[in-house]
């Protein structure tokens, strides 16, 4: 009779694990183990993978979940935040370095405000056996139509360092339709920044607080230099920040306004409102791109301390910064170098002394300048018509990468498309 229940008993347990999508150690027949889809899971790269590219797009899936906080990091326990409430379930990083293991996971968040972390998953990157490091990434801005059957495309070009590629012409590149390389009835056209109806505006958010007081005037100086380099096309805002921040000039590119403006860059209060600075940097342009109207936004913040106000959190400022390219530059021991480094999404600088800050400026306009000179926009006239959505390619030819983003590709509708005659002149 006991042996009957027994029975009965594993029966019924091994019939209520299958109703509930168990799957079984076979091993350990008894013992289940359930698939949580609602947190990240299956990684890309796959983990503990090997001879990844110095590029690399971190991809996962989830159920369920609004956003994703994503850490990265050299050590096994990855603490470093460097996307926070990425809405999408990717994540590029880049700068990366050969021979080195990196490890990564994803906290995915969910609309009544739970969270479920992802477990820490590794790769590790392939050996430099192109000491060059040639190769190319594009990523795709915006595709646009305008009639009667135009096809424009704004795009961008790095290198494996993430640097700006300026010297590319339109035989670099091949287009595709929906498969087919496009014919020379297309009339592809690729036009270079220069080319392009381009500005540039940058913050430049300076610390002004007590901790400052025997370096104003250097800080002055230095930030008087980088107004003297900026390009025509460049315009400048000019920020203190202290107790609040407060605005010593908006966005001009009158080099002469700029600069006697920052005579009013003075000592400030023994209070910092960092967070709070970057909220409203990030907040006075969106980039935008498109064939009528580039605009290419950053902000450059200089501090010597942390957030001692709290009037703002961590979180807001980097969910301001999400999508847009800030550069954060620390001076001395107060600093705290992880908070700067989240909010550096373009790069984060430390600094032994204020003498460096002109050379950081002037490094940073250069990282600008490269940026801003990687963007190239694509037109073409497509020979398709009817409401019907189609897809564009566009690859560098000959590319030595093939990785992810060695190719971009968007869709576009040919909706109200039509044919005109060309007048040809006698």
């Amino acid at each position: 009779m006991r042996g009957n229940l027994l029975r009965l008993s594993l029966t019924l347990t091994i019939l209520i694990a299958i109703s509930f999508g168990c799957s079984f150690d076979k091993d350990n027949p008894y013992t289940s183990v359930v698939t949580d889809t609602s947190a990240p899971n299956t990684p890309q790269p796959a983990d503990k993978s090997v001879n990844q590219l110095l590029v690399v797009t971190l991809k996962w899936e989830c159920n369920e979940a609004v956003s994703y906080n994503i850490y990265f990091d050299t050590q096994s326990s990855p603490a470093k935040l460097i996307a926070l409430n990425n809405t999408q379930k990717y994540q590029v990083v880049s700068n990366l370095e050969y021979g080195k293991t990196y490890y990564w996971k994803v906290v995915a968040n969910f609309l009544d405000g739970s969270n479920k972390t992802g477990p820490v998953w590794s790769f590790t990157t392939g050996t430099n056996a192109n000491p060059s490091g040639s190769g190319y990434v594009m990523y795709m801005h915006s595709i646009s139509t305008t009639l009667p059957s135009n096809v424009n495309a704004m795009y961008q070009v790095v290198d494996m360092s993430n640097h700006g590629v300026t010297n590319l012409n339109s035989s670099d590149f091949e287009v595709y339709e929906d498969g087919a390389a496009l014919s020379s009835e297309s009339q592809v056209s690729i036009k270079k920044h220069d080319q392009l109806p381009f500005k540039i505006r940058t913050v430049l958010m300076l610390d002004n607080s007590t901790s400052l007081t025997n370096n104003i005037d250097q800080i002055r100086n230095a930030a008087e230099t980088f107004i003297g380099n900026i390009l025509p096309s460049q315009e400048v805002a000019i920020y203190q920040f202290s107790d609040s921040p407060i605005l010593i000039r908006d966005f001009t590119n009158n080099k002469d306004t700029l600069i006697a403006s920052l005579k009013k860059y003075q000592l400030g209060y023994s209070t910092t409102d960092l967070y709070g600075s970057v909220v409203k940097g990030a907040s006075l342009w969106f980039d935008n791109f498109s064939p009528d109207s580039v605009l290419q936004g950053s902000m450059i913040i200089f501090t010597d301390g942390n957030d001692t106000q709290g009037s703002s959190t961590l979180s807001a400022a980097i969910n301001a910064v999400s999508y847009k390219k800030v550069y954060t530059i620390g001076l001395g021991s107060e600093i705290q170098p992880e908070v700067l480094q989240a909010i550096g999404t373009a790069g984060y600088y430390q600094l032994s002394g204020v003498t460096q800050l002109p050379a950081q400026f002037q490094a940073i306009q250069t990282s600008i300048l490269e940026y801003v000179n990687s963007f190239y926009m694509l037109s073409y006239k497509s020979p398709k018509r009817g409401s019907e959505d189609h897809q564009v390619i566009i690859r560098i030819k000959n590319n030595p990468y093939t990785g992810s983003g060695s190719f971009i590709s968007g869709f576009y509708n040919s909706a109200g498309f039509y044919s005109a005659k060309i007048n040809v002149r006698k």
